[in-house]
């Protein structure tokens, strides 16, 4: 059987995801410095795909933004990666293994993100107001 379908990404997609890696690591740096109130943040891909890409001017492989994300240091606590091709999601689970710090999710990111991933990374307050106390990336 096949594996999943390999995106072919052009240059502007490569700046992206080199820019969206050195985001994240600065990100990672200062919310896991903060002490007081001390936080906590995930890593959140809503269109996660295989977790890498093939370079259409290369046509070397590039990683995508689920596999930099896991390469960051100091780590998020937790990482969701939504994916409405299953296939995609399957392929990226063999590359990621049995992790329990990665959760994969296949389906519709506007309902998955509502039903599965916002209500464990959502905090409450005494009034009922719910503050996000993480990054969407």
């Amino acid at each position: 059987m096949p594996g999943p379908r390999i995106d072919e990404i052009g240059p502007w997609s490569e700046i992206k995801l080199d820019i969206l890696k050195r985001y994240a690591v600065e990100y990672s740096k200062i919310l896991s410095s903060q002490k007081s109130p001390p936080f906590f943040h995930v890593y959140i891909d809503a269109f996660a795909g295989t977790g890498y890409h093939l370079s259409e001017t290369t046509g070397e492989m590039v990683l995508g933004s689920p596999l930099n994300a896991l390469l960051v240091r100091p780590p998020f606590r937790e990482y969701h990666f939504v994916d409405l091709d299953g296939d995609k999601v399957a392929g990226l689970g063999k590359i990621i293994g049995n992790r329990p710090d990665v959760f994969l999710h296949k389906g519709d990111c506007n309902q998955v993100l509502l039903r599965e991933v916002f209500p464990r990374v959502l905090v409450k307050t005494s009034s009922g107001d719910c503050v996000s106390l993480i990054p969407m990336v």
